[in-house]
């Protein structure tokens, strides 16, 4: 995690935030070949089911989150 000492106070959590979601971001398209294999497959999967495999990977994928401390 990184501090943002040179930002403001109140725009730390934001940049964090904004931070995460950028590397959510990054994780989900490095996931894309993942996901374009798996719509080719000849057994067909419902979409239902394909986009919880896909939510799946991802949370898998994603390092555990730290929530000591925030409020």
């Amino acid at each position: 995690m990184r501090p943002y000492y040179n930002l403001p106070a109140e725009q730390r959590r934001v940049q964090q935030l904004v931070t995460e979601f950028d590397a959510d971001q990054q994780l989900w398209r490095s996931l894309e070949r993942k996901r374009a294999l798996r719509r080719k497959l000849p057994v067909r999967i419902l979409a239902k089911h394909r986009k919880q495999l896909d939510l799946l990977d991802s949370a898998v994928a994603r390092a555990p989150q730290d929530c000591i401390g925030l409020f």
